[in-house]
């Protein structure tokens, strides 16, 4: 029998686990964007932006990974 607990653990696992894909597919639709934008001449400004975005969402992404680890074990 699975008590409160398990089925709360199980949904937590389940929630941060959508949060890091979630992550991941912003990360990856601003990389595109960001290529997109420089082979159609692009400022420096605007792909520094575009850069700098995904940096902060890569040390966030990075952040919930460590921190799923430590909650979850390596089933995370």
């Amino acid at each position: 029998m699975i008590d409160s607990t398990d089925s709360q653990s199980a949904s937590s696992y389940r929630h941060a686990r959508s949060e890091i894909e979630v992550m991941l597919l912003q990360i990856r639709g601003l990389v595109f964007a960001r290529a997109l934008l420089e082979e159609r001449g692009a400022s420096e400004a605007e792909l520094a932006e575009y850069r700098l975005e995904t940096e902060r969402l890569r040390r966030r992404l990075a952040r919930l990974v460590a921190e799923s680890h430590d909650r979850y074990g390596s089933a995370a």
